[in-house]
């Protein structure tokens, strides 16, 4: 349990130190993780690729896409419908190059 929590805080200082996750880091798959009968379940929270956003999940598993809280989910993978582009609605340009018929 100590080095799981030496690991955690060791790889959450390293996130910390270099900033937010890349947008590859965040939208990679989360895998699935089988846990043993005893182990000691979380919620933390994960960005989604399939849906653009974090989302809450019940894991044993440590990960680098794994926050403990949702607006820290958010701030480490502002991607999706999370990005600033997104709230700010929908890009002309792209609705009009998806428009655009060709003669």
């Amino acid at each position: 349990m100590k080095a799981t929590l030496v690991a955690i805080c060791f790889i959450a200082a390293v996130a910390y130190s270099m900033g937010r996750l890349t947008e590859e880091q965040c939208r990679a798959p989360v895998p699935f993780t089988s846990c043993a009968p005893n182990a000691e379940l979380r919620i933390v929270y994960t960005f989604r690729n399939h849906t653009g956003k974090c989302e809450r999940m019940v894991t044993c598993a440590d990960g680098m896409n794994h926050f403990e809280k949702e607006i820290c989910c958010k701030s480490e993978c502002p991607y999706g419908s999370h990005s600033k582009r997104s709230r700010e609605g929908p890009n002309p340009l792209l609705n009009e190059m998806k428009t655009d018929k060709k003669f």
